[in-house]
């Protein structure tokens, strides 16, 4: 990848591999009208902050968390296509509205049996939904370690 003087990382948000917005099964996502990005189809059910910040938000049905970045990149990490239909079953946040994390901090912990036996789509999506802030957005490709793995570099807007 090339590299930025101002470059920042974001990690996977869990263990899976990775894969563009337009392969999500979800028009919402892939259309990129709720913002640019990647996914991950997870092999595993811990997960991470992809970045340092604050959590904003955590959806009542705890299958979505927003984290505001040190740089004023905001991003949403959604656990599974529909995910809301399930009410918070098989979702244990470990994080709450105003926390502080660091990037490869645990967010939640997900039962993806649950998904699978409601035949919901695994797919985790990382959104920057605030755009504007980013110049730059480069994805990686492959498998990787949830907290741990490289998953896209970005550049944040002067």
């Amino acid at each position: 990848m090339k590299l930025f003087k101002k470059e920042k990382l974001m990690l996977f948000p869990i263990d899976g591999t990775l894969i563009p917005l337009s392969d999500v099964p979800d028009e919402a996502f892939c259309s990129g009208m709720l913002g640019i990005g990647f996914a991950v189809l997870p092999t595993a059910g811990t997960v991470y902050a992809p970045m340092t910040g604050r959590i904003e938000s955590v959806t009542d049905a705890r299958h979505a968390y927003t984290v505001m970045g040190d740089d004023g990149t905001e991003l949403l990490v959604h656990v599974g296509i529909d995910t809301v239909t399930l009410g918070g079953k098989g979702f244990l946040p470990m994080v709450s509205e105003g926390d502080s994390v660091k990037a490869g901090d645990v967010l939640a912990r997900v039962d993806l049996d649950v998904l699978r036996e409601a035949s919901l789509p695994l797919h985790t999506v990382v959104l920057i939904t605030n755009p504007e802030t980013v110049s730059e957005l480069q994805i990686c490709k492959g498998k990787g370690l949830g907290g741990k793995s490289e998953a896209a570099r970005y550049v944040p807007s002067a």
